[in-house]
């Protein structure tokens, strides 16, 4: 049965590429750092991944990509260093109470 219903918006398929490129790209980093990197496989699991040192260590990470604003209170940004209107994340109740650290990455196209 064909439907010409968009199951994801543009703007969603985007966001979505971006999060799942931040994620790979903090896994290699993470990975030739030496950690030994595992990750999660619930799309509702409050951490992305598990990473754990030669010492046994682990911690809990969840990837954020950093974004910016391109409008504040109606006013264009376009001339504006990039940095300068990052949006800020912070970690959700459940993750402070689980230990999760937030990690941020950056976005390259």
């Amino acid at each position: 049965m064909a439907s010409d219903k968009k199951i994801i918006s543009e703007r969603q398929k985007k966001t979505s590429i971006k999060g799942t490129v931040g994620e790979y790209e903090a896994i290699a980093k993470l990975t030739r750092q030496g950690y030994f990197v595992a990750k999660a496989v619930d799309p509702a699991c409050p951490f992305d991944i598990v990473i754990v040192d030669r010492n046994g260590k682990i911690q809990l990470l969840d990837i954020k990509t950093n974004t910016f604003r391109k409008h504040k209170k109606g006013k264009s940004l376009k001339d504006k260093p990039k940095g300068s209107y990052r949006i800020s994340r912070s970690p959700t109740k459940l993750q402070k109470k689980l230990g999760i650290k937030l990690i941020m990455v950056d976005y390259e196209r």
